[in-house]
Parts: structure tokens; sequence; C-alpha cells
């Protein structure tokens, strides 16, 4: 299991990058994480303007979570 530390404010990266459209990679920052540390609210490219910004499992974001990033490498195109 991944052993890496989820907090609200930092940047994510996927452990397999992929490449938006907009030149960026399907980077994550957590907004939110609950008072149980088992929840944890996102926001990425792939979240539509005017939609609710995504809730998962801590697990689950875990899984999918290669590393923190900062907020440079978050703005930059070339994935680290």
């Amino acid at each position: 299991m991944n052993e890496l530390k989820i907090e609200a404010g930092k940047y994510y990266r996927a452990k397999k990058p992929l490449k938006c459209l907009d030149g960026g990679f399907n980077d994550r920052v957590v907004l939110w994480v609950s008072t149980d540390g088992n929840r944890i609210q996102y926001n990425s490219y792939s979240v539509a303007d005017g939609r609710h910004y995504p809730t998962v499992p801590l697990e689950k974001f875990q899984q999918w979570a290669g590393k923190e990033i900062t907020k440079e490498e978050y703005m930059n195109t070339s994935p680290v």
C-alpha cells in the first residue's frame, strides 16, 4: 500500500500521469480531508466548471497518487 501522507492544500501527481488537452497533467490538489481522515475532496483538470468537487475514500486516492508535487510542478507541463 502507498504510504503517502495526504494533506489538504497539497498537490499530487498520478502514478501514471496522463497528458491533458491544455498541456498539463492529471494532477490533483486536495481541498479537504475529513476529521476521521477516511475521505478526501479534491480538484483537478477533470472537474468541469460548475461541477461539485469529487469526494472519495482515502484508500482510493492513495491508490491513484504516485507522489506529492510542488505548486510549481503542478503549474508546469512536464512530468517530473
